[in-house]
C-alpha cells in the first residue's frame, strides 16, 4: 500500500474508531441507566430502555465491522488474535501511522471492559430479582396451596380454588 493511501486509510480508521468509542460511551450510559431502573423496579422504563440498548448495540457492531474491514486493509497478513484487545492489534500498524489509532484503541478497550462489567452486574441484579419474586409469589401461584383467594373475571371472590382460570387474579 502506498503512503498516501495508507494515510487516508488510517484517517478513515481513526474516524471509525472514534465513532466506535462514542457508541461505547453511549452504551455504558444506557447500561448505567438500566442498572438504576432495575434497582428501582421500573418495568415499563426497563422495556423501553432495552429497545434503546439493542439499537445502540447495532451501532457498536456496525462500527466494529467497519473497523475490522479497515484493519484488514492495513494489516492484510497479520493473524487476527482471538483474545487480545484492539490496542494490541492496532500496535501492529506501521510506526508512521500507529500513534493516533493506538490511543483511541486503548480507550475502546477500557470502554469494552466497562460494558462487560455493567452488563454482568445488570444480569446478576435481574437474576436475583426474578429469583426473589419467584420465592415471594410461589405460595400464591401454587395451585395446590389451599389458602389462595382468587378474584374472578366479574370481581367475584373464590376461596380454595384448585385450578384457576387464566383471567383470575391472585389476591
Amino acid at each position: 500500500m502506498n503512503i498516501p493511501s495508507l494515510v487516508s486509510t488510517c484517517e478513515e480508521l481513526c474516524g471509525v474508531l472514534e465513532a466506535e468509542y462514542n457508541s461505547l460511551n453511549a452504551l455504558v450510559y444506557l447500561l448505567k441507566e438500566e442498572q438504576k431502573i432495575i434497582l428501582q423496579r421500573q418495568t415499563d422504563q426497563l422495556r423501553d430502555l432495552i429497545i434503546k440498548l439493542e439499537e445502540q448495540l447495532r451501532f457498536v457492531h456496525q462500527s466494529q465491522r467497519e473497523r475490522n474491514a479497515l484493519l484488514e486493509l492495513l494489516l492484510p497478513d497479520a493473524p487476527q488474535p482471538a483474545q487480545s484487545g484492539l490496542a494490541s492489534r492496532t500496535a501492529e500498524l506501521p510506526e508512521t501511522i500507529r500513534q493516533r489509532p493506538l490511543s483511541i484503541a486503548q480507550k475502546i478497550d477500557i470502554q469494552l471492559l466497562l460494558v462487560h462489567e455493567f452488563a454482568w452486574q445488570n444480569h446478576v441484579l435481574l437474576s436475583h430479582s426474578i429469583q426473589f419474586l419467584n420465592e415471594v409469589l410461589s405460595p400464591w401461584l401454587d395451585p395446590q396451596n389451599q389458602n389462595v383467594t382468587l378474584y374472578g373475571q366479574h370481581g367475584t371472590v373464590h376461596k380454595n380454588v384448585k385450578n384457576p382460570a387464566l383471567y383470575q387474579a391472585v389476591a
